[in-house]
């Protein structure tokens, strides 16, 4: 529980100074998200068994990644600031809300499996019973949030390439200029 605690403060911080309020997206915004996803990934997958159920659990934990990550890139806009052409992200309390029910579910997973007993049996059972080890249950976590930053990465770096869709021209930014603001 106290890894799971450190690693959903860690997430949060980040969350919090680089996501949330008005942030400049460029190349190394795109990069370092990216290079974490494959990186965390990969140090996941290379000791997984890749039996059918673990595959489906860890399936199943990208699915619900997507989707959550699809909800992240909706609950944010992407600013083009017309006087110096950099782009911005814009994120606020819907998008934090998802990331902190995510984490809370996860905690809250993690506390029932080591502190309700029946749970936490109940849950083995059915582990076992379908043959999904504990790497199995660590990947479908695992390829969950990489799956919600790598759709939300993606998505905005998309608009950043495209260029954010001219929405009402003349929106003051933080710093006053002018702003073309994406819908």
């Amino acid at each position: 529980m106290r890894d799971a605690l450190t690693l959903a403060g860690i997430l949060i911080a980040i969350v919090l100074f680089t996501q949330v309020g008005r942030h400049r997206f460029n190349l190394f915004k795109l990069l370092l998200p990216m290079g974490l996803v494959v990186f965390f990934a990969w140090s996941m997958l290379k000791d997984l068994k890749f039996t059918t159920p673990n595959m489906t659990v860890a399936g199943t934990g990208v699915g619900i990644g997507v989707v959550i990550g699809i909800g992240l890139l909706y609950t944010m806009k992407v600013e083009k600031d017309q006087a110096t052409g950099k782009t911005y992200t814009r994120a606020g309390l819907p998008y934090l809300a998802i990331w902190l029910t995510v984490l809370v579910a996860r905690l809250a997973f993690i506390w029932s499996l080591e502190n309700i007993t029946s749970f936490g049996h109940d849950f083995g059972v059915w582990a076992y019973k379908h043959h999904i080890d504990a790497d199995g249950v660590a990947a479908f976590f695992v390829l969950m949030a990489m799956a919600m930053v790598f759709v939300r990465t993606l998505g905005v770096a998309v608009q950043w390439l495209r260029g954010p869709k001219v929405g009402r021209v003349g929106v003051a930014g933080e710093s006053g200029r002018r702003v073309n603001v994406s819908k």
